[in-house]
C-alpha cells in the first residue's frame, strides 16, 4: 500500500520560514510531500525564493492525499487565494473527509473564506477588523467566530502554541516549530 501524501499549497508571496521546519521534518519520515498550486508558473516566496508546483488542482489525485498545508502570506498572497474558489473546494472537501487541514499565520483565514471554521476555534497571526474592512479579503463576523487573534493571544495567561479543533491545526507564524511538531505527532 502506498503512504499517503502531504500536499502544500503553493502561491505568490507564500511565506517560505513558517513551513521550512515542517517540510524538514516531513523529509525526516520519509512523508511523500507535493506541492500543489492553482497553475504551473513561477510562484515567488516572500522572502523571494522561486518555486514552482509538482501539480496543478487539475492534476491531482487527491485520494492520495491525507493532510493539507496552507501557509500564510502578506495583504497580496491574501487576495490570491480569497479568489482561489478552486482551493476553497479542495479544502471543504479534506475537511469532509476529516483529514488535516494544517494552516499557519494568516492561512486560517482561507479557511474561514471556503465556510469550514464555523464554530471552531483557531489562531491567526491577523486582527479580525482587517477581514471586515478590507474589500478584497472582505469575511462575515460569523465566518470568523471562533478566531483567536494575535492580540488575543498575547493577553493570555499562558499563550498556547497551536490549537487543534477536530482536523484542523492552526497557530500563529512565529509558532512554528510547534506547529511542525503537532502536524508531525498527529499523522505518526
Amino acid at each position: 500500500m502506498k503512504k499517503k501524501k502531504t500536499a502544500v499549497v503553493l502561491f505568490p508571496y507564500f511565506c517560505n520560514f513558517e513551513i521550512a521546519v515542517l517540510l524538514s521534518k516531513l523529509q525526516m519520515e520519509n512523508k511523500p510531500v507535493v506541492y500543489i498550486g492553482a497553475s504551473q508558473e513561477i510562484y515567488r516566496c516572500e522572502e523571494g525564493i522561486q518555486t514552482i508546483v509538482d501539480k496543478t488542482y487539475d492534476e491531482c489525485d487527491f485520494n492520495e492525499f491525507d493532510s493539507l498545508v496552507i501557509t500564510g502570506s502578506y495583504a497580496k498572497g491574501q487576495y490570491i487565494l480569497f479568489k482561489d474558489e478552486k482551493l476553497h473546494k479542495i479544502i471543504r472537501e479534506f475537511n469532509e473527509d476529516k483529514k488535516l487541514i494544517a494552516a499557519i499565520s494568516s492561512g486560517p483565514m482561507t479557511l474561514c473564506k471556503a465556510g469550514i471554521m464555523k464554530n471552531r476555534k483557531f489562531i491567526a497571526g491577523v486582527e479580525k477588523k482587517w477581514y471586515l474592512e478590507d474589500e478584497n479579503i472582505k469575511l462575515k463576523e460569523e465566518d470568523m467566530e471562533g478566531l483567536i487573534g494575535y492580540k488575543d493571544v498575547e493577553k493570555m495567561i499562558k499563550e498556547p502554541d497551536f490549537m487543534l479543533d477536530e482536523n484542523i491545526l492552526t497557530a500563529l507564524g512565529y509558532k512554528y516549530v510547534e506547529w511542525a511538531n503537532e502536524f508531525i505527532r498527529i499523522i505518526k
